[in-house]
């Protein structure tokens, strides 16, 4: 007897917190901030803990990997936070196969864990990836997990039609990154022993990055410059995201070698940049990029805020994402201190971060206030 996952109980209890002048709200404020207007108020996305969760059943990674219903179902423990939070978040899921998702498309598969991402352990030659071309990787979208990603969006789509929750782009990584997942580490010495063929790599996953997201945004239902992301973010003007986390391995002379294909990967939609580790290197360069729209951090612990937000506010770019808070600051503080560098109310969608016992219409009244005493001075 097949097991019944309790998917539209979770759907009821959705509906029932689902407050569309609250969404309808936050969506104005994060659109006008990518647009460069000044909203009401700065958005901030915050999200409330489920403690009915523990009532449910869970189902790990594995079984979600290779069920639609399974799938769907943990993230939306996480939208119901989202709704419960009443903030400037908009709900949003997506069908995740992880990193290794869109290099299937060149034949590599996955290995599957139950407690952990799916990830690619088997890369490509050199010699197979200089015999494909473009040409010879279509039809893209009918390659490696990509018919699997179609029928889960429209699995997807009947389970959340009439709903507030909006689906987002698989990981579709960047160019760098896929080009490191098809190959390998050795994509760091062929930047040497062979420059032609990392060009000609990047070609290849340039390509397919662009073709597949097209595609994909088609699927889901949205235009190539809007849609939603990571289950909280609203994008206008800004249709993907790139992941560089391998490009900040990069010295600068290599950098230059890689960002004219990034650069090229988000020219029908327009993206904003995410990646871990110390990357202030890559921070102007990203920012010069009139096709990048926005950056966000895995490791804001390790960028000095002030002078961050300063930079990015110069190129009229959005930074999305939290900043570190010290130990002992105050909430209030913290808000304080957050909006210290802003002139004006733009250039920021802040996810902050809250201690144990702050709720978040605590959070939500007391950023509201601190905003009013800012920019009002």
């Amino acid at each position: 007897m097949k097991e019944k996952v309790p998917l539209d109980d979770v759907l009821s209890i959705l509906e029932e917190e689902t407050d569309l002048e609250v969404l309808n709200r936050g969506k104005e404020r994060q659109k006008c901030v990518w647009e460069g207007k000044e909203p009401d108020y700065l958005p901030l996305l915050v999200s409330e803990a489920i403690p009915e969760r523990n009532n449910y059943p869970t189902y790990n990674l594995e079984e979600c990997f290779f069920s639609p219903e399974k799938m769907l179902y943990e993230q939306l423990w996480e939208i119901l936070g989202i709704l419960q939070g009443k903030s400037d978040a908009v709900p949003s899921v997506r069908v995740n196969f992880g990193t290794g998702f869109l290099v299937s498309v060149f034949g590599l598969r996955e290995e599957v864990f139950p407690d952990k991402m799916p990830w690619i352990r088997e890369h490509l030659t050199k010699e197979q990836i200089y015999r494909l071309t473009p040409e010879e990787l279509e039809p893209v979208c009918e390659k490696g997990l990509l018919p699997e990603c179609k029928r889960y969006i429209q699995f997807y789509k009947e389970k959340l039609s009439g709903t507030a929750v909006r689906i987002y782009l698989p990981d579709t990584q960047g160019v760098f990154d896929l080009a490191h997942l098809v190959l390998g580490d050795r994509i760091f010495t062929e930047f040497y022993d062979d420059p032609n063929f990392v060009q000609h790599l990047l070609t290849l996953t340039c390509y397919v990055y662009q073709k597949a997201s097209l595609e994909l945004k088609s699927w889901i239902g949205e235009s190539s410059s809007k849609g939603y992301h990571s289950g909280n973010l609203y994008m206008s003007g800004c249709g993907v995201r790139s992941c560089e986390d391998t490009t900040t391995l990069l010295s600068p002379n290599l950098l230059s070698r890689v960002l004219p294909f990034l650069q090229r990967s988000l020219a029908p939609f327009g993206g904003w940049i995410h990646f871990c580790g110390d990357g202030h290197h890559l921070l102007e360069p990203l920012l010069k990029i009139p096709e990048v729209k926005g950056i966000n951090f895995g490791n804001p612990e390790m960028y000095e805020w002030e002078d961050t937000i300063t930079k990015i506010s110069a190129w009229g770019k959005v930074y999305y994402g939290t900043v570190k808070r010290e130990e002992k600051e105050s909430l209030r503080d913290y808000f304080q201190r957050v909006l210290a560098p802003l002139k004006k109310k733009g250039n920021l969608i802040f996810i902050p971060s809250l201690h144990e016992g702050e709720t978040a219409q605590e959070a939500i009244a007391l950023w509201h206030q601190v905003q009013d005493a800012h920019f009002h001075k």
